[in-house]
């Protein structure tokens, strides 16, 4: 057949009887029977090797001490180890480790690429987009998370450093990190404790650097990519924000003019026999000397002493005329951020609002 010139492969030869152990850095000692084994083809009809020749030859080559990778190849070792051997590559054989699986989001199961569009959320670190919707997906970096928190967070999925220590710096976790360390079960991938990280990180970041993580997006929407603007924002909503995107979508109105108003809270909060008093505040705001926050705070409470007005009654309203809506950074730094200006024409314009809407009495 060989002289006729009829096809062939070249196939891996498992003797019978045998017990081929892998030592694993993480699962310890793992022996296969040979009788479990099949003959794999290592080089196909038309030449070309197949993966499990290749990765075997192409590893030696390059010297490799340690192959990491995910359980799923655990049932493959077995062949490789034969390889090696076969090789009289035995000596030099890497070190193994198969890693637990990162699973679905409610726990069974892989996490897979179509997870990422049922569940809405990231699988992969950067954007992809294929010819089809249904083959496109979201990366973790386009949807906002930060490249520090994400690597904290999939270092700690199947990985303990047998303290309660969760954030932990680039030096921190080299040091504190080892093989031995992983667990073999697998890790469920909770997309909150992911968001958890990232805030965490925005948090402990400068406003500088929020500031130009913050720019693409803020130019991207016809905003100012002023860096003491952004700064400014930057400080205002850290600590209310999730991924960086939330900066420029969540705290719009710190860019503009508010574009709608919470017409519940509205409905809740307003009353026509705050009119007169509200119209009062404004002219006050205009007038005040200091336009900072520490002074317009004080100087609201006492606004609201000498006509006899709660907390209640003018506070949210403040909020809303400045924001649109009930939640956001203090106040009294909206209004100083904003200046003089602008928040009393908003103030105005959140006026005219409430006159419209139908009100309590």
């Amino acid at each position: 057949m060989l002289a006729s010139g009829t096809p062939y492969v070249i196939r891996l030869k498992v003797e019978p009887g045998r017990e081929i152990v892998i030592q694993d850095l993480i699962r310890d000692q793992v022996s296969v029977q040979s009788s479990e084994l099949d003959d794999k083809v290592l080089l196909k009809a038309d030449g070309m090797p197949t993966y499990h020749l290749a990765n075997i030859v192409d590893d030696h080559l390059m010297e490799i001490t340690h192959v990491i990778r995910g359980e799923e190849w655990l049932p493959s070792t077995a062949h490789h180890v034969l390889l090696y051997e076969g090789f009289g590559w035995q000596d030099t054989m890497p070190q193994f480790a198969h890693l637990p699986l990162i699973m679905k989001p409610v726990g069974n199961g892989k996490l897979s690429k179509r997870d990422g569009a049922k569940f809405g959320i990231p699988v992969f670190p950067l954007s992809w987009k294929g010819e089809v919707e249904a083959d496109s997906f979201t990366g973790f970096r386009e949807a906002g998370f930060l490249p520090a928190a994400t690597i904290n967070f999939l270092a700690l999925l199947g990985w303990h450093p047998g303290t309660d220590q969760e954030i932990f710096s680039m030096e921190e976790l080299i040091a504190a990190f080892s093989i031995e360390s992983i667990g073999k079960s697998g890790a469920r991938f909770d997309y909150d404790k992911a968001k958890w990280f990232n805030q965490k990180y925005l948090q402990q970041s400068s406003d500088a650097e929020l500031a130009t993580m913050m720019a693409p997006y803020a130019a991207a929407k016809g905003y100012s990519t002023d860096a003491a603007l952004l700064e400014g924002i930057a400080r205002l909503m850290k600590e209310r924000v999730t991924f960086v995107p939330d900066f420029v979508e969540e705290g719009y109105y710190l860019f503009e003019p508010v574009r709608t108003y919470d017409e519940d809270a509205v409905a809740k909060k307003w009353s026509a026999r705050l009119e007169p008093s509200f119209q009062a505040l404004i002219e006050w705001f205009r007038n005040t000397a200091a336009f900072e926050a520490i002074t317009l705070e004080q100087g609201v409470k006492t606004f609201m002493a000498e006509n006899t007005l709660k907390p209640g009654e003018v506070l949210p309203l403040l909020r809303l005329a400045l924001a649109g809506t009930m939640k956001g950074p203090a106040v009294f730094d909206m209004a100083e951020f904003l200046g003089r200006d602008a928040t009393c024409a908003r103030l105005e314009a959140a006026l005219q609002f409430f006159k419209t809407r139908i009100t309590t009495v």
